[in-house]
Order: structure tokens, then sequence, then C-alpha cells
């Protein structure tokens, strides 16, 4: 099952449309893809359709729904060099996709405005390169971060199986799973108490640590 980490601003009280957005991109990886090349720069459908591996009216498709919701643009080119006229972006939201694997990763963001004159006195080249080295960077973190979770999966898998070797009573099984799977003891004394209704939830807490001590091997 994929596993879907979607990152969105904080303090950002994100509209209707863009929480219809999150939701529609998650849910296929070709939305996803049209919409990460639609964050990075305007595109044309063919470009979209040859990037993707979709035909041309499977991305209109696509961006037929992104138009439904209010995000995408469209521009006309200006100029007779090209043989395409049109092209895509989104408006309101930027969304990237640094997925690797079954690991999910949506980074969802505002759409900066762009004004003429607006970034100052910046190297375009300088700029470009340090943006792919940073890409770069980023995959090679969540490649790493797909392993972290992958072998934290793992032992939460054992610590549950090494918990029901313990052949313990459903309570006691209970408290004990409990305590090494909360982030702290005062956590697991508060679910246990006041949402399990244990008496005395410290007491049972000491006696499964004390019971996960001696059944170190």
């Amino acid at each position: 099952m994929a596993r879907l980490l979607s990152f969105l601003p904080p303090r950002w009280r994100i509209c209707a449309m863009a929480r219809d957005f999150v939701e529609t991109v998650a849910s296929s990886p070709t939305k996803l893809k049209i919409a990460d090349l639609l964050s990075i720069r305007p595109r044309t459908l063919r470009e979209l359709a040859d990037l993707s591996g979709v035909s041309v009216q499977g991305v209109l498709r696509h961006l037929n729904e992104l138009d439904k919701v209010g995000l995408l643009h469209q521009a006309n080119i200006k100029g007779s060099k090209m043989s395409t006229r049109r092209l895509y972006s989104l408006k309101e939201v930027r969304v990237r996709d640094y997925s690797v694997g079954d690991l999910t990763i949506i980074k969802v963001t505002k759409q900066p405005r762009i004004v003429k004159g607006g970034g100052g006195h910046v190297s375009v080249e300088s700029l470009g390169s340090e943006i792919l080295v940073s890409r770069r960077r980023i995959k090679d973190k969540a490649r790493r971060l797909a392993r972290t979770i992958d072998e934290l999966m793992e032992d939460e898998s054992r610590l549950i199986q090494a918990i029901e070797d313990l052949q313990l009573e459903d309570e006691d099984r209970i408290v004990m799973q409990t305590v090494f799977t909360e982030d702290t003891l005062d956590d697991a004394e508060r679910i246990l108490s006041r949402i399990q209704g244990l008496p005395d939830a410290r007491r049972s807490i000491d006696k499964a640590l004390a019971e996960a001590k001696r059944n170190v091997k």
C-alpha cells in the first residue's frame, strides 16, 4: 500500500478547491505528475503528454479536471516560430512530487505572485544550477526516508510479534502494546486511564516494563 505524506504550509487556510485539488492529485499518479510539471513552469499540451507518458486526449481529461476546480491557467503563445499555440500552468497552488517507490511525498504551497521586475538582480544561470542540485539532494533524502520508514515498519511488526509471544492475558497485552507504541509513558498512562478506563494505570505500566525486562534474551 502506498504511503502518503502531504505537506501543507503552516497557517495557510486552504480553500475548498485546494483541498479538492490535493485529494484529486493524490489519487492519480498521472495527475500528480502533470501537476508537478505545471508547478515548475508553464507547459504545452504535447510536452505534458510526452513527459507523463499518456496520450494528448488523456492529458486533456486531467487538465479539464483541474480547470473544473479553478486551478488551471491557460495562455496563448505570442509569436510565429512554434507550432504549439497554448501554455498551461497551475494557479492558486503549487504542488511538487518527491515520491520514491511506494512512498508518496507531496508538497503543496500557495502560488507566489509573479510580477515583472520583482526578482531583483538574480543570476538566472547560478540560480538554475542551485535548483538542479537541490532537486538531486531532495530525491536522495526521499530515498533514505523511504528506507528508514521500511525499517521502522519492520521493527513495529517485530514488536507486536514479540508481545504476542509473551502469551499475556488480553488486558496485560493491551497495556504492553500501549506502553511500547506511544511516544511517552505519560501518553500511555493517559490512554490507559482516561480512554481505556484502567484503574491505577501507572502501576500497570510499571508491571509491563518489569515484564519486558524479565523477557530480555
